[in-house]
């Protein structure tokens, strides 16, 4: 039998040389298979598969390495570039795909379980030594196969087989997805609108459909149809995890699941109606409400009357009660704090802006009658949108007196869930492990930065049922593994240098009882480091249930020399040590507990606190490195008994290292430990810091205008939003987007990305579950934003610890030594004009507006206090000093648009520096205290004291006085 003709097309694509022609010819190779069984099965008998071969190979850079051939280059390199090359390779992969699109139904299901249990073992290799392993998460989740996972878990739940392969594929996201690049993409890619969707049938099925959902079906937005109701044998917590997963740390995200058709659907808007009596039309046709007009749904959500009414909370613990203010940057590094005064109260209407899902409230329905996993999923759903401001203030109540009670009961040495009940995806451990495991870190979300809810904790015996727990994690544990047995005694031993990479045997791993007591142990770490941040009475708490030296211990890492053959035995005592998760919890557990003064003398000195951490912060890992600075911020402060140890053992030349990383948040930490080390430390202490951190690198981070780059990023921003000029950003798969303005509209998008030939028979096509190109571009152009704005607030927080650094190296005994050093090493007129510059008022032109060709920029408050700061020890000093402040052309001048800034901070600092330039050292200075008096009064300094007279705060009103005073004496 003669082998059939190749097509002309194959033929002509064989032959071609060009780019640009393949690309024509896929194309239109391209379009005459899609759907059409018999033409691929003919191309396929033609040869086209080794053409495709052929051309993706002679388009490659290079040769394939193993880790480019598992997807994990997909993730470095952008998948689509505009050049013919590129071109060529991606509808040779699309034609590629199509071809081996229809595999038979009953493969997903056994690839699903194949591909979670890889996942399942996954952690079990990347506790320690070896490093974490996103290749799998790189490979699934990239652009060639993220379409796969949306339409297994777009589909209809139906049989047995598509319900289990919806609950793996969701499973696997949850296990699977840890990196933000990921997550955007499984958002963007409308997985995150198929899961949504799943959510609503489980609302449908439970009869939580809002009244008068149904003639809402039709608004733009919705599915079009309530979606049918998800069968009794369907499992709800891994759709809230895959979900959970996905929004966490993103409020973009976050509204963007909520605002997407499924939950739009079961959930529609609350509307206030008006009978029609109640709505007058005016003389000219306009219409207007009755004043007795009433409306019929006055905004109250109707899932809250299914909710038990909650004690009202008297008065919000205020969160400056703390032993001192917290060393984390404010705003950059802390969670918002969610301090709400107002009590909860069912009839309560939410302002517009205030406006809550119903899911919310559906979720606490879920906490109440369900149990296992699927509470703890619907817990931990609840309380990340709880963290990303998305729920009522006045939840506060509610979660203390529902919430709180069930995540500590979780906590229990008792609790138990039937196997039966809820199977756990991986089987390794059981239910109740995996749930125990997880309850203290979503109870650690819960609770952070609101001491009302962190005292409801408390006062269920939190911090000693955790404590108990975080003991017991270093209680041996059984090992109930048997060595494999071998005919030939010891087994088949081969050198394994002589056996090939396919042939040898990976390394075992850990056995899952101890990956479950690590996880278990981070997690209660956790725990201990959400409630104590704010009350010195719970760090003592904490240090009197004997816990400390279990944290001190826990932050100890894995040896490096451990043998691989033990790895599988599980070992988790101290001396065992611990993965790289837990040893960051530790640190955030060290860090709070080091707030405490009474609990760094006494608990944390005799522990060792300082040796650990001196390790930790030359650890490999990056984020360990940061951890570890950020609790030694604490131990370097000037009442701390191991600031001499951090001195004395070369840790300085680490920081400054560190501070000069091209990673923002260790430049943060590292500068913020160096300036607690320098304060009221000897003058060679300090010169040593400069000279390590080079005064080069100083002036130029001092000399930059964060403002102006600040304000011209978020005005092409803007300009981009309101023109809709091209934005020309990447997208999750490496694609470079125009987000407002994409070349292609729908139909193109469908054209070359529908990679299958079917649509499922429901009514809701797959296409549904690709984001429509308005929330599509809503949620790149956010994504964009905040991570920009990230960027921004971290390089200026980097600048404020520099000039704080700058302040207390000049401040204290040697003061006056220490600024001749500044003002010889960084320069004289460099330090004053970077400190003039950042206090300079500016404004920003604005080319595309008509009504305004500038706008005024303001000065970050944290510059504004750090800068003047700097600038009251420099008035502080001898008469030289203050004469070379009073020369600057600038500096001065531009302080006196501050002096009634609604900081109090910036206020008082205004002042400060006005007593110190009018203090008079001896009689000999009069003359020159006269001359600096009347410079303030002429650049309007005196008329600015006055109106600070009767300021609101005490402080700054005691310290005018002074001022005042000063000015007058001066002038008389």
């Amino acid at each position: 039998m003669t082998r059939a003709a190749a097509p002309p097309i194959l033929l002509q694509l064989q032959s071609s040389e060009s780019a640009s022609s393949q690309v024509a010819l896929l194309r239109t190779l391209k379009n005459e298979l899609i759907g059409h069984d018999q033409r691929k099965e003919t191309y396929i008998a033609a040869g086209i598969i080794p053409a495709l071969g052929q051309l993706l190979s002679s388009r490659r850079p290079g040769r394939a390495t193993a880790a480019e051939s598992n997807g994990t280059a997909l993730n470095h390199a952008p998948l689509y570039q505009n050049t013919d090359e590129s071109e060529a390779c991606l509808q040779a992969i699309l034609i590629a795909g199509s071809l081996a699109q229809d595999c038979p139904p009953s493969f997903t299901l056994p690839i699903l379980r194949f591909l979670n249990t890889i996942a399942d073992r996954l952690p079990l290799q990347s506790q320690d030594q070896w490093p974490r392993d996103t290749r799998l998460a790189d490979l699934v989740f990239s652009g060639e196969h993220i379409g796969s996972i949306r339409r297994i878990v777009a589909q209809d739940y139906g049989s047995a087989r598509n319900r289990a392969c919806v609950e793996l594929a969701a499973a696997l996201i949850g296990k699977l997805c840890t990196e933000e690049i990921h997550k955007t993409a499984l958002a963007e890619s409308g997985v995150l609108d198929a899961l949504a969707v799943k959510v609503a049938t489980f609302v449908v099925a439970q009869g939580f459909v809002l009244p008068g959902a149904e003639d809402n079906l039709q608004d733009p937005g919705s599915l079009g149809e309530l979606p049918a109701p998800a069968p009794k044998s369907a499992r709800l917590a891994p759709i809230l995890r895959a979900v959970t997963v996905i929004i966490e740390q993103s409020k973009w995200r976050a509204e963007h699941f909520l605002s997407s058709p499924g939950i739009v659907t079961v959930f529609p808007k609350q509307v206030p109606g008006f009978a029609s009596s109640d709505i007058k039309r005016g003389p000219w046709g306009s219409t207007y409400l009755s004043g007795s007009a009433v409306p019929r749904n006055t905004g109250a959500n109707p899932v809250d009357t299914l909710l038990p009414s909650v004690p009202l909370a008297h008065g919000r613990s205020s969160p400056n009660s703390a032993n001192f203010p917290p060393l984390g940057n404010s705003s950059s590094q802390r969670h918002h704090s969610h301090s709400f005064p107002t009590p909860f109260s069912l009839a309560e209407t939410p302002t517009p802006e205030e406006e809550e899902n119903s899911i919310v409230p559906w979720l606490l329905c879920i906490l109440r009658s369900e149990g296992g996993m699927v509470r703890l999923m619907a817990a931990r759903l609840v309380t990340v949108l709880f963290r990303l401001g998305l729920s009522k203030k006045h939840r506060v109540p509610m979660f203390s007196y529902l919430l709180v009670p069930i995540l500590l009961r979780m906590l229990d040495k008792d609790f138990e869930i039937p196997d039966d009940h809820d199977p756990c995806d991986d089987g390794l451990i059981t239910p109740t492990q995996r749930l125990k495991e997880e309850a203290p870190a979503v109870l650690a979300n819960l609770v952070m930065d609101d001491q009302d809810l962190q005292k409801h904790a408390v006062d269920g015996n939190a911090l000693k049922r955790l404590s108990q727990l975080l003991k017991e994690t270093y209680n041996p544990v059984p090992e109930s593994l048997r060595p494999m047995w071998y005919a030939e005694g010891d087994g088949p031993a081969r050198d394994p240098e002589s056996m090939s990479a396919d042939c040898r045997l990976g390394p075992p791993g850990y056995s899952p009882v101890l990956c479950h007591v690590m996880r278990y142990r981070e997690s209660i770490l956790k725990a201990l480091a959400a409630l104590v941040p704010f009350k010195d009475e719970y760090r003592k708490a904490v240090c009197e249930n004997g816990v400390v030296p279990y944290i001190i211990d826990s932050l100890k890492p894995r040896p490096s020399d451990a043998p691989a053959d033990a790895a599988s035995v599980p070992k988790n005592s101290a001396a065992d040590g611990n993965p790289t998760p837990t040893i960051l919890a530790a640190c955030g557990a060290a860090r709070m507990l080091t707030r405490s003064v009474s609990v760094l003398r006494t608990s944390l000195i005799d522990a060792g606190v300082a040796q650990p951490l001196f390790v930790l912060i030359k650890h490999p890992d990056l984020e360990v490195q940061i951890a570890a600075t950020a609790a030694i911020c604490n131990l370097a402060l000037d009442f701390s008994p191991m600031k001499q140890a951090i001195i004395s053992s070369d840790i300085i030349p680490i920081l400054c290292e560190h501070a000069r990383s091209s990673n923002t948040k260790l430049r943060i930490e590292s500068l913020w430990a160096l300036k607690h080390v320098v304060y009221m430390s000897p003058n060679d202490v300090r010169m040593k810091v400069i000279e390590a951190l080079s005064p080069g690198w100083i002036r130029q981070i001092i000399s930059q205008d964060q403002v102006s780059a600040l304000a011209r990023r978020g005005m092409e921003e803007e300009m981009d939003q309101s023109s809709g000029i091209a934005m020309g950003r990447v997208n999750s798969f490496g694609e470079q987007v125009d987000i407002l303005n994409p070349m292609e509209d729908s139909e193109e998008l469908g054209e070359d990305f529908k990679m299958g030939d079917s649509m499922p028979s429901s009514k809701m096509s797959l296409d549904m579950f690709l984001p429509d190109v308005r929330r599509r571009r809503k949620l790149v152009l956010h994504g964009s934003l905040e991570q920009s704005t990230q960027s921004r607030q971290d390089d200026i927080a980097v600048q404020e610890q520099m000039f704080d650094l700058l302040r207390n190296i000049i401040c204290g005994e040697g003061a006056v030594e220490m600024v001749d050093f500044l003002f010889r090493e960084i320069g004289q007129d460099e330090l004053l004009d970077a400190l003039a510059n950042n206090l300079r008022p500016r404004s920003i032109q604005l080319a595309h507006r008509r009504e305004s060709s500038s706008r005024p920029l303001h000065v970050p408050t944290e510059i504004l206090s750090s800068v003047s700061a700097v600038v009251i020890h420099l008035a502080a000093g001898p008469i030289r000093h203050r004469r070379v402040l009073m020369s600057h052309p600038d500096l001065l001048q531009s302080l006196t648009n501050y002096f009634n800034h609604s900081n109090r901070e910036v206020r008082l600092n205004c002042v400060w520096i006005v007593i110190n330039i009018l203090y008079v050292e001896d009689s000999s200075d009069r003359d020159g205290c006269r001359e600096r008096a009347s410079q303030l009064k002429a650049l309007g300094i005196a008329d600015r004291l006055d109106s600070l007279k009767d300021d609101p705060d005490l402080d700054v009103k005691e310290r005018t006085k002074t001022a005042v005073h000063l000015m007058n004496s001066s002038l008389a």
